[in-house]
């Protein structure tokens, strides 16, 4: 089967992206002939998962996604606005490629796939993050039952993988009415957690936590700013150095993502006990460790789930909120108001789930419910036999 997998092309973060690529994977692992249209930034990604790549155009700008999240009202139509006029010519791009490559179905990340599958009349998954919450199901519902064409590019697709478990949706599918809404749910089928990498694939917790602390016993604390958006920046890099200079028996691993330059880390000076990086391999110091601490990205939350992993998280924008609630109502996580963070409210919450078992049961029963639906693994079955229904 000859499969072309698209992703969103704008911005840095790889939360949807990652997901295209674990089903990606997974196809071609099954010996289907699968390409990805990569934009300059996702090349790299592309060829260090072993995926074969089809270059797409530069975006005319580098436009901040994360913005769409938080902008009311008009300010909003005018960053939709703009995302129009940026998006329209890789659309045009994608729609050539696709012609000529003549996939016999499309598995995509992007809102411009499924237009592109229906224009050239191929079966389309859309892949996407389960809505955790009101705010982030209310700013879907706007676009859904505002814009004619972004109804008329959901309709355009046969089936929706959606990265998630119907049990975390707080009550929040049923809330939503309206035709779109029915047509939806018949189209919707859940994987879990969707890792390019399953984490039972990994070395054991313990090997893997003496690899990066040097101490399988000790604690072992994992801290993210974002690997794809420099929403949160240098003042929480300071913020958490403060808070861990108390607490020099846990071990800190700390990544800055793309939210500091490399010469940038030299300007500080971390404990003994904090190591500070650009980038780790996120997955295995995840599995490694007794906390993890991020700012609520989808990609990340997904990752702590399939690992079991207990976490802090201080949202920046609606969606992390949403996301890290799924962790605090069950018991597996703390939210934390960045606004109102201190050292002091951090090195709290993280000695709270260090010392408090339950945290770690919590997130094991997460990652337990996750597994039963079946990841990358499931979500290939799906396009396979959306293949053979089409």
């Amino acid at each position: 089967m000859k499969v072309i997998c698209t992703a969103q092309m704008g911005g840095t973060a790889l939360g949807q992206t990652m997901r295209v690529v674990a089903v990606a994977k997974e196809l071609k692992r099954r010996g289907h002939q699968v390409k990805i249209l990569a934009g300059e930034k996702q090349i790299p990604l592309m060829q260090s998962q072993g995926l074969d790549f089809i270059p797409m155009p530069p975006l005319a700008a580098d436009f901040p996604f994360g913005a769409m999240w938080g902008a009311p009202g008009k300010a909003r139509e005018e960053v939709m606005a703009r995302l129009k006029q940026i998006i329209e010519p890789l659309a045009k791009a994608e729609q050539e490629i696709v012609r000529r490559e003549k996939p016999e179905v499309m598995v995509c990340g992007s809102f411009t796939g499924p237009s592109s599958a229906r224009a050239c009349d191929i079966p389309c998954a859309l892949v996407v993050l389960q809505p955790h919450g009101r705010k982030t199901m209310e700013f879907a519902t706007q676009r859904m039952q505002g814009g004619t064409r972004f109804w008329e590019m959901l309709k355009a697709v046969s089936l929706i993988i959606m990265e998630g478990m119907p049990e975390l949706d707080g009550g929040m599918a049923a809330e939503i009415k309206g035709e779109w809404a029915e047509a939806l749910r018949e189209k919707i089928r859940f994987t879990g957690p969707l890792l390019a990498e399953p984490p039972e694939n990994l070395s054991a917790r313990e090997d893997l936590k003496f690899r990066y602390a040097g101490d399988k016993e000790g604690a072992l604390v994992y801290v993210t700013i974002g690997g794809g958006t420099p929403l949160i920046g240098k003042d929480f890099l300071s913020l958490v150095l403060e808070a861990f200079r108390p607490l020099p028996d846990v071990h800190v691993v700390m990544a800055t993502g793309l939210a500091l330059e490399p010469g940038e880390l030299a300007e500080y000076d971390p404990p003994s006990n904090v190591s500070v990086h650009g980038f780790v391999p996120g997955l295995e110091l995840i599995k490694a460790s007794d906390v993890t601490v991020f700012h609520g990205g989808s990609s990340t939350l997904m990752t702590c789930l399939a690992c079991g992993t207990p976490a802090v998280v201080v949202p920046s924008m609606v969606e992390q909120e949403d996301n890290g609630a799924v962790l605090e109502a069950n018991g597996a996580g703390i939210v934390l108001a960045k606004n109102d963070l201190t050292p002091t409210a951090l090195a709290e919450a993280v000695r709270k789930i260090l010392q408090e078992p339950a945290f770690r049961r919590n997130a094991e029963k997460l990652r337990q419910l996750g597994e039963k639906y079946g990841g990358a693994s499931a979500a290939a079955d799906m396009v396979e036999q959306m293949s053979k229904q089409e």
